[in-house]
């Protein structure tokens, strides 16, 4: 037993991550793309090619908004950083804690 976690434990967390991480990569960004252009769980169901529920399409935007939308009360400033090739990158700075949100 490690860190209060037997082994079937360990592996059914692991399973799952495994299980989110393959879902994601196979269509999570065409969910997202959908989402971002107004379509619900329904709608986007029924335009992509593959088999997927819409109850799992529903959790995704769910957890995808939950994960959005943080502290309504929260100010905070976006900061532009360039990497030492000249890419660009923006970061999520906190006004009212000092600590940086990504």
């Amino acid at each position: 037993m490690i860190d209060g976690m037997d082994s079937t434990e360990r592996n059914g967390f692991f399973n799952q991550a495994l299980a989110d991480f393959t879902f994601d990569v196979a269509c999570g960004a065409a969910i997202r793309h959908l989402m971002d252009s107004g379509y619900s769980a329904e709608q986007i169901h029924n335009r992509l090619d593959y088999p997927v529920s819409i109850d799992r399409i529903q959790a995704y935007m769910d957890k995808r908004s939950a994960r959005a939308a943080g502290d309504p009360n929260e100010q905070y400033e976006i900061i532009i950083e360039y990497d030492k090739y000249g890419r660009r990158s923006y970061r999520k700075v906190s006004i009212n804690k000092g600590r940086k949100e990504s």
